[in-house]
């Protein structure tokens, strides 16, 4: 519902939950309100991974704070880091020619932790990556439990035609079953380990025979930590290519913050596995 106010402004009524406001602003209201702008306001969203929002925004913070026309804004959402860049101009297409060099350099800057653009999903990164060069992918999952899963199976692009197994291995007993980890292994070093989230990802090739394989294992707590072996302590294992990558990380939060954050890290390795990009250790 649209009225007309005092001074010639308008009153838009919309309903509250997203799902109903934003498509109707976005098809309805806006094209209405574009008629009456001499102006258009255009933004482009620049989606980082792997790096925090203080970490970002110190590399760029001259742009940030120099910023007139184009604009540049840091943001953070559910791990990910954010850059909008915004401009203002009679047209979108000299809009996006004042925000072309603002953005290369936030590029020079950002380099590989930039995944994506304006609506990408990290899923969808990987989904097409995996597409594009016809690679099957196989995941078992104990921390995580079925989070990775979960996320890919979110792209609908084709997700069906790459993505061919899944494991939830929470206990020992299953990673032994499933994925031939030796019980010696186990015993020895625990379900926590370097040398488990090896075994776990080449028993997982070894068993699915597919291309990649993505594992994950680690200490979600509340309890069941060591001060060895700290709640948060969480390993990694990528096969790929005839190679095994395992990658250590401490994440800090309750439960469900580490298993998320477990989440997009491996995700986020296996995006840089697949493009050859750089990872820092």
């Amino acid at each position: 519902c649209i009225l007309l106010g005092p001074n010639h402004k308008f009153i838009v009524n919309l309903p509250g939950p997203p799902r109903e406001m934003i498509p109707m602003f976005e098809d309805k209201v806006k094209p209405f309100l574009v008629q009456f702008m001499d102006h258009t306001i255009v933004s482009k969203t620049l989606r980082c991974i792997g790096l925090g929002e203080w970490d970002m925004a110190t590399r760029v913070k001259d742009l940030i704070d120099d910023s007139v026309n184009p604009t540049v804004a840091p943001y953070a959402k559910d791990g990910e880091s954010i850059l909008r860049i915004t401009a203002r101009a009679k047209t979108e297409e000299e809009a996006r020619t004042m925000m072309a060099p603002v953005e290369e350099e936030i590029r020079l800057r950002i380099g590989d932790y930039i995944y994506g653009t304006d609506e990408d999903t990290l899923e969808e990164v990987i989904g097409e990556e995996l597409l594009a060069h016809n690679r099957s992918i196989a995941i078992a999952e104990s921390i995580t439990g079925g989070m990775i899963a979960s996320r890919l199976l979110s792209f609908t692009g084709g997700m069906s035609k790459v993505l061919h197994e899944g494991f939830i291995t929470y206990s020992d007993a299953a990673k032994v079953k499933y994925l031939g980890v030796s019980e010696e292994t186990l015993k020895a070093f625990g379900a926590v380990s370097e040398e488990t989230c090896r075994e776990m990802a080449e028993g997982l090739h070894r068993e699915t025979g597919r291309e990649v394989c993505l594992v994950s294992t680690g200490i979600a707590g509340p309890t069941g930590g060591t001060e060895k072996k700290p709640v948060g302590l969480v390993y990694i294992g990528i096969y790929m290519d005839g190679t095994t990558k395992v990658f250590k990380r401490y994440f800090t939060g309750d439960r469900d913050r580490i298993r998320l954050r477990t989440t997009i890290a491996a995700l986020d390795y296996l995006r840089r596995l697949m493009k050859g990009l750089e990872i820092e250790e």
